[in-house]
């Protein structure tokens, strides 16, 4: 039986491309011939970020100033290209040709699935999105056909108040609705859906032992403290720097951007994600403002701190809380004791298990409905 489902797979970042394998691998088990809608808003295309390029500080609105930021950061864009779209080739199976809009998924695409899916990820975060975003609400799929979500992401506490109706309706086509975080439970049962379940990120449903098939063979075991500062705070690097200090260890930082070579220790200048999960999984310490950091940090039992950006923190606040480990969002940046404490990744791992038997039970619940099954 054929799925095809929507995510953020183009963002071109480790967290984005993980969850879309996941989630395929996961339904695949099930028994269904998964594809991926190759969604590439103009957004995240190299065009598109040096276009957006001008938003990010007052100071690149001066034309020199624009110039010389992107002959900086255009060398990273196309690492970032190279590295995603490699991963997204070896194993995402996408359907078609890509398309950018409503109108051009109605052009391209075959409506032949049996089923529709909006995957996870921060899919309907408006702030992440710059708006509300129709395709990821599957709005151009016919009616008659099965649409649900599994664990999308709002990513924020509360939903801008110009937003709430067209969200409201745009969810009338879901028969079944997941979010991945408490507070997208709380802000869908008070647009009316009551039948709102709450599920894992797909990639905490894959094992320690699935996730090690991906994971670089190549690695040379060493020791190290691992940032991955997605949002360039200074607290993770002063952080780093003092562990690094008190234990002699080296800093390894990832980061997609090359001029990141500036900041203390070693730069891991956008690695293929097969070596990301490897540099996770064999880190000393880990230390990141990252969802999905945080989320193989876990997976690979590794002692680790986040810290949590300003913005779309929900996401992992609630997972730290499901788990009982909220001792890992660092509020004391000069405590390196937090990072020092063991964790209990023996009673972590129960829960994990409880949840993820409540998030297969949901995906098999759905991929199992009368209407489903009907129109396999």
């Amino acid at each position: 039986m054929k799925i095809d489902s929507i995510t953020l797979h183009r963002a071109e970042n480790y967290g984005s491309v993980l969850q879309t394998l996941a989630l395929q691998v996961k339904l695949e088990e099930l028994g269904h011939d998964v594809h991926v809608l190759d969604y590439y808003p103009e957004r995240f295309t190299n065009k598109g970020l040096l276009r957006r390029l001008r938003n990010k500080s007052e100071k690149l609105k001066n034309p020199i100033f624009l110039q010389a930021a992107k002959i900086l950061i255009y060398p990273s864009y196309l690492r970032k290209n190279y590295v995603f779209s490699n991963f997204i080739e070896k194993y995402i199976h996408l359907k078609g040709s890509s398309f950018q809009t409503n109108e051009e998924a109605a052009q391209k695409l075959t409506f032949d699935a049996v089923a529709y899916c909006t995957g996870s990820d921060q899919v309907w975060n408006s702030h992440w999105n710059e708006g509300i975003e129709k395709s990821l609400f599957l709005d151009f799929v016919p009616k008659g056909k099965l649409v649900f979500s599994y664990a999308s992401s709002i990513g924020l506490s509360e939903l801008p108040q110009n937003e709430i109706e067209e969200t409201r309706k745009l969810l009338q086509k879901y028969e079944y609705l997941s979010v991945r975080e408490d507070s997208g439970v709380k802000i869908l049962r008070e647009l009316g859906r009551n039948d709102v379940v709450q599920c894992l990120d797909p990639t905490l449903l894959l094992t320690k032992e699935e996730w090690d098939r991906y994971v670089d063979k190549h690695g040379k075991q060493t020791d190290y403290i691992l940032t991955y500062n997605l949002h360039h705070d200074a607290r993770i690097d002063r952080y780093a720097e003092e562990l690094s200090q008190k234990y002699h260890l080296p800093i390894w930082n990832i980061s997609y951007n090359w001029h990141d070579v500036v900041r203390k220790g070693h730069l891991c200048w956008c690695p293929s994600v097969e070596r990301f999960l490897w540099l996770i999984k064999n880190a000393r310490y880990v230390i990141a403002d990252s969802f999905h950091a945080t989320v193989f940090s876990i997976i690979f039992e590794r002692p680790f701190v986040t810290i949590t950006p300003d913005i779309a923190s929900s996401r992992i606040s609630s997972l730290l809380r499901m788990l009982g480990i909220e001792e890992c969002n660092l509020s004391a940046f000069s405590d390196t004791s937090v990072i020092e404490t063991p964790i209990d990744y023996k009673k972590v791992k129960q829960a994990l298990i409880a949840e993820q038997v409540k998030s297969m039970e949901y995906l098999k619940m759905v991929t199992s409905t009368k209407d489903f099954t009907h129109n396999k």
